[in-house]
């Protein structure tokens, strides 16, 4: 038993003496590594230092090697314009130290001024004029060498002109570096090469200009902004472009529109001075904005919104009013004052729906409403009225009244007060060889500070032309013999005719329609 517990003791007394040597191998080796890390970090701190130092110590010879050369230039500058003054000072018979001094102190005055230039500019301050006055001093120890030294007199001057400008470049460059490294300097500008400003100059200079203007340095930056630029530009006039044309088809649209209203309010009103001003402003509207979203404003020319009596109808010939087939409404004159370019192409298309053949082989320049019967309103193919869009209302009788004279035709007992101007206006056409129309004789009544309807006016004209004076006597009393001999057939009148057949002809268009 003790045998067996000593040899226990002693396994357990190594096992801990193995332990303690492994701890302590543990405990060397992290010493071990410290020692080395601390090493490795002190001579990193050294090399570091040296660095520093080096650096240093080189930033000091390349200061004092630009010091040394312009210390060496300005000072050799100096020391000869020394030597020439105090050779003249000698040669006049003054001691040589003398000499010296007196020739040092004359070249150091341009000098001390000129550092003292140099000390304000470094500190913010004005120093031209003290640059100016050490250039003067300079000038004028320069013209005391010219004059004194008898030999190279030029060699001399220029010397001692020279030393405060070789002074004060050197105060300059210190000056600028300080306003670098505050930020006080633009960017240098973009180089382009020699090529390119002469193959693409205007391009080129455009990308200088705003490089310049930007601080941007870079050339291909300059370029691809002067080309974007360029782009958007090219869109943007792209997009007026097609504005343009949205507006002109629009504008042409509207005028069209206009012209079949204008027609229709034409033969419902006539031109009255209310439906003339409200025709005037319409179009007034349409010339100066025209259709669309975008407004287009132009000036107008002179004459261009004249009222209607003043208009002519000289660019009208008598075959616009002759030669018409298509039995639309004719538009008045008014419409083509403000809206040009809108001739017969205008009305036969504002009227294409209406079809008749009242208006064909007429030769007064009117509606042949009060010799033939009144057109007659055609359906289209889907049965539907073409009649340019006017209403049909109808009066008690089961005929709709008519809109120009109140649900009557104007007879001659209606024109007695207008027959002697109308007499009047027919010999003055028949005199000047121009055949008298229907709108040429309302024109001219309106001129003549009279108002007329465009059934009052086909009326006077139709008296005037088929019964002349005879009949305008006649229609003072009871009425032209035409209308006599028509009533006494026991028919109504021309006008009365059309206006019933064209109230039947729209009771007609009113009972297919229902």
């Amino acid at each position: 038993m003790r045998d067996e517990a000593r040899r226990l003791r002693e396994i357990e007394e190594a096992e801990h003496r193995a332990a303690l040597a492994e701890r302590a191998g543990e405990l060397a080796e992290q010493e071990q590594t410290r020692i080395t890390a601390e090493a490795e970090a002190e001579a990193e701190r050294t090399r570091a230092k040296w660095r520093r130092r080096r650096a240093v110590w080189a930033e000091r010879t390349r200061t004092a090697g630009r010091l040394a050369v312009m210390s060496v230039t300005n000072v050799g500058v100096n020391l000869v314009a020394v030597s020439g003054q105090a050779m003249a000072f000698m040669q006049r018979g003054l001691p040589p130290l003398w000499a010296v001094l007196a020739a040092g102190i004359v070249e150091s005055v341009a000098v001390y001024v000129s550092w003292h230039a140099h000390v304000a500019l470094r500190e913010g301050d004005a120093a031209w004029v003290t640059r100016m006055t050490s250039y003067g001093i300079g000038a004028g120890a320069g013209y005391l060498s010219y004059t004194h030294v008898e030999d190279y007199p030029e060699l001399f001057a220029a010397c001692s002109l020279a030393s405060p400008w070789l002074w004060s470049m050197h105060s300059r460059h210190l000056h600028r570096q300080d306003l670098r490294a505050g930020g006080l300097i633009d960017p240098r500008a973009p180089k382009f090469s020699a090529l390119r400003w002469l193959l693409h100059t205007r391009e080129t200079f455009a990308a200088f200009k705003w490089a310049v203007s930007e601080g941007v340095q870079s050339p291909h930056i300059a370029v691809e902004v002067v080309r974007s630029r360029r782009t958007v530009q090219m869109t943007w006039r792209s997009v007026e472009d097609t504005q343009a044309v949205v507006v002109a088809t629009q504008r042409v649209q509207l005028e069209l529109a206009l012209t079949q209203l204008a027609a229709v309010s034409e033969e419902l009103h006539g031109l009255d001075p209310d439906a003339a001003a409200a025709k005037e402003t319409i179009a007034r509207f349409v010339n100066r904005v025209g259709a669309g979203m975008f407004p287009m404003y132009r000036p107008l020319s002179a004459g261009e919104l004249r009222p209607a009596a003043e208009q002519t109808d000289e660019k009208r010939t008598d075959g616009a009013d002759d030669d018409r087939t298509d039995g639309g409404p004719r538009v008045g004159g008014w419409l083509r004052q403000f809206l040009p370019g809108h001739g017969r192409t205008a009305d036969e298309n504002g009227s294409a729906g209406r079809t008749g053949k009242a208006d064909e082989k007429r030769t007064d320049g009117g509606r042949k409403a009060d010799d033939e019967p009144a057109k007659k309103r055609t359906d289209g193919a889907d049965g539907k009225r073409t009649n340019g869009g006017r209403s049909a209302k109808k009066r008690t009788g089961g005929r709709r009244p008519s809109g120009r004279t109140n649900g009557r035709a104007a007879g001659p007992d209606d024109l007695g007060e207008l027959l002697p101007l109308g007499r009047t206006i027919l010999a003055e056409h028949q005199q000047n060889g121009v055949r008298l129309t229907r709108d040429r004789l309302a024109a001219a009544v309106k001129a003549g500070g009279r108002t007329i309807s465009n059934e009052r006016a086909s009326a006077l004209l139709r008296v005037l032309q088929t019964n002349g004076s005879s009949a305008a006597n006649g229609a003072d009393g009871n009425g032209s013999s035409a209308q006599t001999k028509t009533a006494a057939d026991g028919g109504p009148s021309g006008a009365e005719n059309a206006d019933e057949s064209g109230s039947s002809a729209d009771d007609n268009d009113d009972k297919g329609a229902n």
